[in-house]
């Protein structure tokens, strides 16, 4: 039985935004065959994060596939250092916190909240299906540009720093996968379209100027992030698999 993949990224906690999305892609909650993919960066800058962990976690893992995004990691030094800095406020990360958290010690509770807990339980570095594959940055590749001879054995923390990269310009520099097609997020779509297909601007800097927030598509890459927090849009690209 095909399975069909409903793949977004950088949600951001707009979970409005993120039912419309689905919706309009045709998703139904009570179709076993319609599976969520989150490439990352479900949390943070909106004021929605109880409710868009609250349907993540509302589905079984045979349904989802939550891929690790550098949100996801700022989240985990929080909580690790006990404390907050100044970017944590900034990236959003207290936010989700309070959204979250029930006690006023927000890094005392999150150690124990049962929405972020149950969410670590899918998390993954990158997935794949058939011939795609699903990250949130990029996969990982050494510091030089070089490919690793094989990428899926590289180290927890070349894993890790692969969520901060452009994928989009790490295709664009060589750094794909054969027969393979990318899944990324991370990076504003409209970077992609501006910088390698030379259509729209980054961000519209009086009315004449447009930025381009659909999905980046080329040859091995399909990238995601549509800004959300800035443009209140989520993009869903669907993709049907033989199996997961």
């Amino acid at each position: 039985m095909m399975k069909k993949l409903f793949v977004f990224s950088d949600v951001h906690s707009y979970f409005d935004a993120l039912m419309d999305a689905l919706s309009d892609a045709g998703f139904d909650d009570n179709n076993e065959d319609h599976v969520l993919v989150s490439l990352g960066d479900l949390c943070d800058r909106g004021f929605q994060s109880r409710e868009v962990l609250s349907f993540i976690n509302s589905f079984p893992e045979d349904r989802k596939i939550c891929i690790i995004g550098n949100h996801e990691l700022l989240m985990e030094d929080y909580i690790n250092r006990g404390f907050a800095l100044s970017m944590d406020v900034l990236n959003g990360t207290v936010r989700t916190a309070i959204s979250i958290s029930k006690e006023d010690d927000r890094v005392s509770d999150m150690k124990n909240n049962a929405l972020w807990n149950n969410y670590k339980k899918s998390w993954r570095y990158y997935y794949e299906a058939d011939n795609y594959i699903f990250v949130h940055g990029w996969i990982p590749f050494k510091k030089d540009g070089e490919a690793f001879k094989d990428w899926r054995e590289a180290s927890r923390k070349d894993f890790e720093d692969a969520t901060w990269v452009n994928g989009m310009k790490a295709w664009a520099d060589g750094i794909r996968q054969e027969n393979k097609t990318i899944f990324c997020g991370h990076w504003h779509t409209s970077w992609g379209h501006c910088h390698l297909h030379h259509d729209g601007v980054e961000f519209p800097e009086d009315e004449d100027d447009f930025a381009i927030f659909d999905p980046f598509i080329d040859e091995g890459i399909v990238a995601l992030d549509a800004c959300t927090a800035y443009t209140g849009k989520v993009n869903v690209y669907t993709v049907e698999v033989d199996s997961l």
